[in-house]
């Protein structure tokens, strides 16, 4: 299955200033994560899909986890691979995964279901885990309450048409993985993750997004302008801040 054209050329251009300004998971989660990898798999496997530049992979390779890293872009693989030396990675999709069936007990998905055919990448999912396995969708999420970050989103909009994919805020994912029929009800944490950063580091992580990478050069550059004007004349920021993030983490398990 391919993947989708805006996130492999956004990704693809854009994996330097990914591994370098992404943030973190926030502790707690990823702590659940690793507590719940060492009940359900206990020694055995954790497949990270989507595993792009290595972020989660390397916060649960360093909690002792076996991590086995799914990711189709070379682009990210070469970050990931740098990040995470010792982590097996595989070149795949969510939706063909070359697994053995029912042979993983976790699977983590981390700033990426969005950008899945969701049926078929949950059917996939189901079918590399273990009876009784879980499934964890993790995602970083800004927090909108704040004004210049809502400006912030409202201008890139504006500019990029909108996103290319159904914001994990707004899509019911609960409704999205009961309607597979193979998982149990989404159990839904959220964790405060204030992100330090300073005006460039805002404006990395803007030419990190995907859809904004994709963009022609100058459209780019002329958003970018546009962003630094509207945080620095508008909003009045300078020096370090606080980026406003929680860590919002789903947990289901397959059905028998």
């Amino acid at each position: 299955m391919a993947i989708n054209p805006v996130a492999a050329g956004g990704f693809a251009s854009a994996a330097a200033t990914y591994a370098r300004i992404r943030p973190a998971y926030a502790r707690p989660a990823v702590g659940a994560i690793a507590d719940l990898a060492r009940s359900m798999a206990p020694g055995g496997r954790v497949l990270d899909v989507a595993a792009g530049t290595g972020i989660l992979t390397g916060q649960l390779a360093r909690l002792g986890l076996r991590i086995i890293a799914v990711e189709p872009l070379e682009e990210m693989v070469r970050h990931l691979r740098r990040a995470v030396p010792g982590a097996p990675t595989v070149r795949a999709v969510a939706e063909t995964l070359p697994v053995v069936d029912h042979s993983v007990g976790l699977c983590t998905v981390a700033q990426a279901f969005h950008w899945f055919e969701q049926p078929a990448a949950l059917a996939e999912l189901w079918r590399v885990l273990e009876p009784g396995a879980a499934l964890a969708l993790i995602w970083n999420a800004r927090d909108e309450s704040e004004p210049w970050v809502a400006a912030l989103t409202d201008l890139v909009e504006q500019r990029t048409g909108g996103r290319p994919y159904d914001d994990h805020r707004e899509r019911p994912w609960a409704r999205v993985v009961a309607d597979s029929g193979g998982f149990s009800p989404l159990d839904s944490s959220s964790y405060p993750n204030p992100v330090p950063t300073d005006v460039e580091g805002v404006l990395d992580r803007l030419r990190s997004t995907s859809f904004v990478a994709a963009l022609p050069e100058v459209s780019r550059d002329d958003l970018v302008a546009d962003a630094r004007m509207l945080l620095v004349d508008d909003f009045g920021l300078s020096g370090t801040f606080a980026y406003p993030h929680d860590t919002m983490l789903h947990i289901c398990r397959t059905l028998v």
